[in-house]
């Protein structure tokens, strides 16, 4: 995902007859780009706040789902709308510097959910299945330290971008030029590097996360319904949900730079592939858009924290609308006092 050319062609042949100079095809994709936005963009940060203000979500697991929206959000922010751009104009406008930096956010932001994902996944695994040692060794700060190390990992995972990414110019035939920005295949091998973000952000993670839940879903079953808690189970499905999205929103993508790297019979230059590369993101990217509507639908606690956080949002609403109103009236009180003095003192004179 994070290693993506933002443009209809990687190759010098254009197709001049670009699928998005129709402007039906264009407003259905910005329509579909946006009901995926909003509630990305919306979604993840209410978890944030939510997280951040409600001292019932501030446990270990909340504080790395927290970091999960943070990462959802950045792709809301930096990715989303700008891929349909990229597609829609179909030319790079904005330098060399950018491009680079806009290839790295992508990267970053997608890599950083997914490790976080893995990190929430055996997180919860340790906490079940060794509870007691699991607090002695899970403090608060080394959790922050993971979380910290997690964030860099995806950093340096990200780095080379800056490297090979760059901007080319492609000379049309009708004498236009268009400006692409994309990974250097003389600078990087591409093949490569997709077939290596196809395991350690795809298969690996996959594998690992319902391998752990697997055991942790054999193990709760195999428990009594009276000893195991409502919310641990009921969480216990959010998170099964949350990796059930991870696969399904992400197999199209990674289904379509599989058939690119393997395939023999996929043109770059045709509209088709255009159509389905900004589908196949549309879907990943609609990873971001559903966990925080997990979050809302599946998590008690989390609806406690989102009513708790709108009523002290609406209290501390009234008490400043009754803090002005004091102050008006305090201000009109003293300007009748000071009328009342200043008549008591004319009439004196």
């Amino acid at each position: 995902m994070g290693n993506e050319t933002f443009s209809h062609s990687d190759n010098v042949t254009v197709n001049e007859e670009y699928i998005f100079n129709r402007t039906d095809v264009k407003v259905i994709f910005i329509i579909l780009y946006t009901v995926v936005f909003v509630p990305c963009f919306l979604g993840n940060m209410m978890v944030i706040l939510v997280v951040t203000f409600s001292r019932r979500l501030r446990s270990n697991t909340n504080f790395f789902l927290a970091n999960l929206a943070l990462a959802d959000f950045c792709v809301g922010i930096f990715c989303i709308y700008q891929t349909l751009f990229n597609y829609l104009i179909n030319s790079w406008l904005f330098g060399d510097f950018l491009c680079k930096l806009y290839m790295f956010v992508h990267a970053f932001s997608y890599t950083a959910s997914v490790l976080i994902l893995v990190v929430v996944c055996v997180e919860r695994y340790l906490a079940i299945v060794y509870p007691i040692k699991c607090r002695s060794v899970l403090t608060r700060s080394r959790l922050q330290m993971v979380i910290g190390l997690v964030w860099t990992v995806a950093a340096i995972y990200a780095s080379p971008r800056f490297f090979y990414v760059e901007t080319l110019r492609h000379f049309l035939n009708t004498g236009g030029m268009n400006i692409i920005c994309v990974g250097n295949v003389h600078k990087h091998n591409k093949k490569l590097v997709d077939a290596v973000n196809l395991v350690f952000l795809y298969l690996f993670p996959l594998v690992l996360m319902c391998c752990l839940y697997l055991k942790l879903g054999v193990g709760l079953w195999k428990s009594s319904a009276a000893l195991v808690p409502f919310e641990t189970s009921n969480f216990f499905r959010m998170l099964i949900a949350m990796v059930t999205i991870f696969a399904v929103c992400n197999l199209p993508q990674q289904a379509r730079i599989a058939w690119r790297i393997w395939g023999y019979n996929y043109d770059l230059a045709s509209n088709f592939s255009t159509l389905l590369t900004l589908s196949t993101f549309l879907i990943s990217y609609l990873n971001s858009c559903l966990n925080p509507l997990l979050y809302a639908f599946l998590s008690r606690n989390f609806q406690r924290g989102m009513r708790e956080l709108l009523i002290r949002g609406k209290q501390r609403q009234r008490s400043n609308v009754l803090a002005m109103v004091y102050t008006k009236e305090d201000t009109t009180s003293r300007q009748v006092l000071r009328f009342h003095s200043f008549g008591r003192s004319s009439s004196g004179k």
